[in-house]
């Protein structure tokens, strides 16, 4: 009779771990806070432990939180799991976008966040893997139409547009399809694995990837990220973004004596090195790729200052995804994870074309808010009041696909649509600006107004933005008094023409003209 031989996998820095316990000697160097009166043991178990190394909770994040929880001891640094970022767009009708930290659990794959239904809850689990591709955030929901164990339970799916996408009476499995690089894998649990009608939602983001440093990738579990995946918890040595960091200095010993501000990072993060591993898409040097540029060094002239309130890489002008963005602990719970909850301040401190006192950048008017595209682009509508106003509605600070069918080209200036519709979005057909103009340019006698961006017209045109400067113009019409009065016909005489430099005649040379007298 062959006898069967069971052999247990256990990581390296686990059986070191054990064997520290069990002799008395640390494993490794432990930076306060993480080191403790009770030390190792306050994580570490070396028998019947709960975890995959050797900790006395299961789940790298579920063990950080049991500190890092409300009354618990770190509660200084307090998460839960409704802090996790849902950011706009994507979200399904109803799921309003909130959060103030960074995922973690989630990868390129997505986030998977089980909402029930079923009277008796289901005990199996799905994991999602894969890239996801698509050019558009969206969320799948998940529903099981035919209760059961892994295959035979079946289940069908639909998510939201932009993107779209449904599939019906799929079987239940390993690496199951389901669209966009997408795949899911069905795990059995206890009785009836998948109970009919219960439900999962599955947010994922576009311009994703998973970690390719070697590092970062040790410590992910299915694809998904954790805590320890950005944060070496035993060691603050690893430099991170913060100005406010404090040099990592040891005594003899190699015990720390100071590094405040530190952060555990598990990789230098300086210059933004771990934000843009997994996030290499919007790593970009200039706004014509489709994001926002960073890592580039600029100084004070006609359009930018150095910022005063964001913080820029240390020793360098550099901007960074850590200048406008909180990894944790955000100031305004709307997902966004940006430093400075009104946005527009944000914005004007590295830019200064706009005045925040002009029509465009109004908090109070609801006009203020992005419509939806009514003329191709399928950037859908701002819901949320504390967006009206803000530079948010016009220009998407990480770029937005012309069009599903070409997902690579963005709009220019990081714009939601193309001049002249994206003007015509709020002042054509029913608003919802007050001043609605769409349809006097389309009748047969107008001013000429085309795109003159490079997709779609070239050649001598004329834009709405070369009469209207969109960041400094006011409500009001051209004042126009009946007495030829100097300064008559001066653009600061129109509210709506504020920020535009006309033209100033010279009458000198025209000899057979007239200088007309004021």
């Amino acid at each position: 009779m062959m006898k069967l031989t069971r052999h247990f996998f256990i990581p390296v820095r686990a059986v070191a771990l054990a064997a520290a316990l069990l002799f008395g000697a640390p494993a490794r160097a432990v930076d306060p806070p993480h080191l403790t009166a009770a030390a190792c043991a306050s994580c570490h178990m070396a028998h019947l432990n709960a975890g995959l190394d050797l900790t006395t909770v299961a789940g790298n994040a579920n063990l950080c939180l049991s500190c890092h929880a409300p009354g618990g001891s770190a509660s200084s640094r307090a998460f839960v799991s409704g802090d996790q970022a849902l950011s706009w767009p994507g979200l399904p009708a109803g799921t309003n976008a909130a959060g103030t930290s960074h995922r973690w659990d989630a990868g390129a794959a997505g986030w998977l966040v089980f909402l029930g239904g079923a009277a008796v809850p289901s005990t199996g689990m799905i994991i999602s893997s894969g890239v996801y591709t698509g050019a558009f955030a969206k969320t799948y929901t998940l529903s099981i139409a035919t209760g059961g164990a892994v295959g035979a339970a079946r289940f069908g799916w639909t998510a939201t547009v932009p993107g779209g996408g449904a599939g019906t009476n799929v079987l239940t499995g390993a690496g199951v399809p389901l669209d966009a690089g997408l795949s899911l894998t069905f795990v059995d649990g206890t009785n009836v694995s998948f109970q009919a009608g219960d439900r999962w939602n599955l947010f994922v983001r576009s311009d994703l990837r998973n970690p390719t440093n070697a590092t970062l990738q040790t410590y992910l579990t299915n694809g998904v990220l954790s805590c320890s995946t950005c944060h070496a918890q035993h060691s603050e040595a690893v430099i991170p973004f913060d100005p406010a960091a404090q040099p990592y200095v040891t005594n003899p010993a190699g015990a720390l004596i100071t590094g405040t501000n530190r952060h555990f990072m598990r990789i230098a993060n300086n210059f933004n090195q771990l934000c843009n591993d997994c996030h290499a898409v919007r790593n970009v040097t200039n706004a014509a790729a489709g994001s926002h540029p960073v890592e580039i060094r600029f100084g004070a002239d006609a359009k930018h200052k150095l910022a005063a309130l964001l913080p820029l890489e240390v020793g360098s002008t550099n901007p960074g995804c850590l200048t406008c963005h909180l990894v944790h602990h955000g100031p305004d719970a709307d997902g966004k994870l940006l430093r400075l909850t009104n946005s527009v301040a944000l914005c004007n401190d590295c830019h200064t074309l706009s005045d925040p006192a002009s029509a465009h950048f109004s908090p109070t008017n609801s006009a203020t808010l992005w419509p939806g595209g009514k003329f191709g682009s399928l950037m859908p509508a701002r819901t949320d009041p504390n967006d009206r106003g803000t530079c948010l509605n016009c220009h998407a600070t990480h770029g937005w696909p012309t069009n599903a069918a070409n997902p690579s080209v963005h709009f220019e200036h990081l714009l939601a649509d193309y001049q002249e519709n994206f003007c015509y979005t709020c002042h054509g057909t029913n608003g919802p600006a007050a001043k609605l103009v769409y349809a006097d340019f389309q009748l047969a006698y107008r001013h000429p107004v085309l795109n003159s961006d490079s997709l779609r017209h070239t050649g001598r045109t004329v834009e709405c933005s070369d009469c209207h400067n969109s960041h400094k113009a006011k409500a009001g019409s051209h004042v126009y008094t009946a007495t030829a009065v100097a300064g008559r016909n001066a653009v600061t005489n129109a509210p709506s023409l504020l920020g535009v430099t006309g033209v100033a005649v010279d009458y000198s040379s025209l000899t057979n003209f007239q200088a007309p007298a004021f």
